[in-house]
């Protein structure tokens, strides 16, 4: 009895052992998530359905003068008041550069955790579809606050990435650019009629969402590839630059449909700044958040 009990033990520890490492789970999860107290904590209610964002407004906001407009997605199990405080120097960016930036937050799904469902399933539930619920977080700041609507971007980290990449898919009209930290798209069917401008950083040593790929995931250079097809941009534009010691390469492809391009980041760098991160460490004495919004900021709907 005493043996039977002990291997009972053994295997209970192996089982939540495993779910602890299970990999099919993007991001680590973040637990006990309260955005309430947090400043900038604002909601949303559709039909009787209540979601959350954190909203930074920046100090230079003018409401005479329209502002464009980031979304920034969070990771698997993410909590937007943190994620606010995880991406570096991003808010203070917006103060210098004039920007408003919105960090929705996730709602439980059917894995028992929150994370985005990037692609759009038709439903106008802002609880049931996370693509609807942007399209409304959007027309909500609108409504409060003057937002240039040619110059809206959505942003994310890694499970954040891919709804990023969900909306470029689905909601073209709506998103003039989008960056990827650390992300990677999900397989799903995009409007051809669309086309979106797309940088993404990545880490060779990124474990979580493998850099070349495996059983679960897209590759990054099947990303890269994808959207290339689909702006129309020959493989053949591209320029390659080094930064860093050659720890970081810049792939740059320009030239595609609506003027879009494609720009690539990859850090070969495997300690310190490496893995799967919301990228922080200089690139060529620049910070990636700048890097990031200079690109965006290149790209309007109105173009």
């Amino acid at each position: 009895m005493t043996k039977n009990i002990f291997v009972l033990l053994i295997l209970t520890a192996l089982l939540f052992s495993c779910r602890e490492d299970d990999t099919t789970k993007p991001d680590d999860k973040e637990y006990n998530c309260i955005n309430t107290n947090h400043s900038g904590y604002t909601t949303i209610v559709h039909e009787g359905v209540t979601r959350e964002y954190i909203l930074y407004i920046p100090a230079s906001y003018d409401s005479n003068t329209p502002s464009p407009l980031i979304i920034n997605f969070h990771g698997y199990g993410g909590c937007a008041s943190n994620f606010s405080s995880e991406v570096g120097d991003l808010n203070s960016l917006a103060d210098s550069e004039n920007f408003i930036v919105a960090y929705p937050q996730a709602v439980v799904g059917e894995k028992g955790d929150v994370y985005w469902n990037p692609e759009d399933n038709g439903i106008q539930n802002i609880e049931e579809n996370d693509v609807f619920f942007t399209e409304q977080l959007i027309e909500d700041i609108s409504n409060k606050y003057t937002v240039n609507s040619s110059q809206v971007y959505a942003t994310g980290y890694s499970n954040g990435g891919m709804m990023s990449y969900g909306l470029a898919c689905s909601k073209g009209e709506l998103i003039a650019a989008i960056g990827i930290m650390s992300g990677i798209m999900l397989e799903q069917t995009c409007n051809v009629n669309e086309y979106t401008s797309v940088i993404h950083f990545h880490s060779t040593s990124d474990n979580v969402l493998p850099y070349d790929g495996n059983q679960d995931y897209q590759s990054v250079s099947d990303v890269v590839n994808f959207w290339l097809s689909h702006n129309g941009i020959p493989a053949s534009n591209l320029v390659t630059i080094e930064f860093n010691d050659g720890n970081m390469v810049r792939e740059s492809y320009t030239g595609g449909n609506e003027n879009t391009s494609v720009v690539l980041y990859t850090d070969y760098e495997e300690q310190g700044k490496g893995g799967h991160v919301w990228f922080n460490g200089a690139i060529d004495g620049n910070s990636p958040n700048q890097i990031l919004w200079d690109f965006l900021s290149s790209y309007s709907l109105d173009d």
